[in-house]
């Protein structure tokens, strides 16, 4: 006689909808990225955007026969650095609400942070989407994105999609299944929402794709302080 099949666990319960309005104010530091309120502040975005030319350029040269211009070039990045050093920092006076955005700042988003692809993200109701382009600076094994990147693009796209259990924490845990190498130089999409939430715990699952394919998988766990 055969043993009856275990009833299956109660899966668990969507999270409750958050109203529109609760979600663009906990992603506002993400998205939309505002244009820069500043030339000062424009002109450093141009500067970001140039210095990633510049580490794509010293990632890919090829330095067989090319040391005297290198060396050369050497000299006035170094005098460059000295310049922009000489300048008064952003620590020395009250950040701005704009100056703390990962949308300004970050090193996956960040339009001021030259070590940033960027990426770009957006709100789609509960789910959140984004996408990158990596370049050479991001790169492992040959072609392709180091695994480390990939884990990080996934931990900002998760952090914003954490919105979707109406408040933010801190990444508790996260875990991604590489299913295939992230190529460079192509475009990357990733959709992440929120599957479960239990008191001050959100957890979180995201997917990548690149060209319509599936490279990789994450979920990850979002706890909220506790409050005092």
């Amino acid at each position: 006689m055969t043993a009856a099949a275990p009833e299956p666990a109660d899966a668990p319960e969507p999270p409750p909808p958050v109203p529109d309005d609760v979600l663009r104010e906990l992603r506002r530091t993400w998205t939309p990225r505002p244009e820069p309120e500043s030339a000062g502040r424009a002109a450093r975005h141009r500067l970001a955007e140039a210095t990633r030319r510049l580490i794509e350029a010293v990632k890919s040269v090829d330095p067989e026969g090319a040391e005297g211009t290198l060396e050369s070039v050497a000299d006035d990045v170094s005098d460059l650095a000295d310049r922009i050093a000489a300048l008064a920092r952003v620590g020395e006076r009250t950040p701005t609400s704009r100056d703390l955005a990962l949308h300004e700042r970050g090193p996956l988003v960040g339009a001021a942070n030259p070590l940033a692809p960027p990426m770009q993200i957006t709100g789609d109701g509960p789910l959140v989407r984004a996408h990158v382009t990596f370049g050479a600076a991001y790169e492992g094994p040959y072609g392709r994105v180091h695994g480390g990147y990939v884990a990080a693009a996934f931990d900002e796209v998760m952090g914003c999609a954490q919105s979707g259990a109406g408040a933010l924490g801190m990444t508790g845990w996260l875990t991604v299944r590489l299913r295939r190498a992230t190529p460079l130089y192509t475009r990357v999409d990733y959709e992440a929402g929120v599957t479960r939430v239990e008191g001050r715990k959100a957890w979180v699952t995201a997917r990548s794709y690149a060209e319509g394919v599936l490279v990789a998988e994450a979920e990850a766990l979002f706890i909220r302080a506790a409050r005092t």
